[in-house]
């Protein structure tokens, strides 16, 4: 290959914001979090608001993260902050759980207002312990639902955080359009291309790609160095949920999580970041 040809090869503009959703989950999660963004490639941080702190857990993301922290707005774990959002919640009391929110999202069976509300005390709460929160987005995707994306991007704005999740993850080959995950992908990816519309409407700005439903599976060596290999030029951001066990507490708290963290912070996945020459970004840095 003359010099030229590589040259152009790998100066290249590939950006990547690796993000780490979940943190305030269980301490497990918490530990893997943090521990990927010290030592591995994880930039920015997702923070779940309405769950119970420790303060531990504050001063911790506050050190390791330090201002790359957005809110990961819930509608599917735990309790609301609010008292008086009688459709967000089940007989007792919690979120539905996620296949539930995402039926009542789709059969518009959630009063926007209380949603607006429950989204608004969410980052409230985190700007309460100490965080601006630099982007939006949604535990189990649900800011881009119909209805409650115009709520969502409504919110941003009056909040001025001008940045939000697109989580639009293209097909890289015919494989798979028939491999687990493609389902998913195709609902969210359908869901998130009218929210874009109502995104860009509000001036809201989202990476270019988005990856981690389906590939790259973020706990498999090759996959995810298939994905830093072929990582498209423009913006990226990687969906991903490092963490250690904690299964018997939380059903996603799994051994996955773990191998999320060892790839994450694995030596070969740092030097491929180096060879292929992707500049590391957080949400600040779109």
């Amino acid at each position: 290959m003359a010099l030229n040809e590589l040259i152009g090869k790998y100066m290249v503009n590939r950006y990547l914001i690796v993000n780490a959703d979940d943190y305030n989950t269980d301490r497990e999660r918490n530990k893997g979090i943090l521990q990927s963004f010290r030592e591995g490639i994880v930039t920015s941080v997702s923070v779940i608001a309405n769950l119970p702190w420790e303060e531990k857990e504050i001063k911790d993301l506050k050190k390791v993260a330090g201002t790359h922290v957005g809110i990961h707005l819930n509608l599917s774990k735990g309790l609301p902050l609010i008292n008086q959002g009688k459709t967000l919640t089940s007989t007792d009391g919690q979120f539905f759980i996620k296949q539930k929110a995402w039926r009542r999202a789709m059969l518009n069976m959630y009063d926007l207002k209380e949603v607006a509300m429950e989204f608004s005390a969410q980052i409230n709460r985190l700007k309460e312990l100490g965080f601006t929160p630099d982007h939006i987005d949604g535990n189990n995707h649900i800011h881009v639902f119909p209805g409650i994306a115009p709520i969502v991007a409504r919110i941003a704005k009056d909040y001025n955080i001008p940045k939000i999740r697109l989580p639009l993850e293209s097909f890289q080959s015919w494989k798979n359009y028939v491999k687990q995950g493609a389902i998913k992908k195709y609902f969210i990816g359908g869901l998130s291309k009218s929210a874009s519309l109502v995104f860009k409407a509000f001036g809201l700005r989202f990476p270019d790609h988005f990856s981690g439903i389906q590939f790259p599976r973020v706990s498999d060596m090759d996959s995810i160095r298939a994905f830093m290999k072929n990582l498209p030029e423009g913006t990226n951001e990687l969906m991903c949920h490092p963490g250690y066990n904690n299964h018997s507490d939380n059903d996603f708290s799994t051994g996955e999580r773990e191998q999320e963290l060892s790839i994450l912070t694995h030596p070969a996945v740092l030097d491929d970041i180096r060879h292929y020459n992707i500049k590391l970004i957080s949400y600040g840095g779109l």
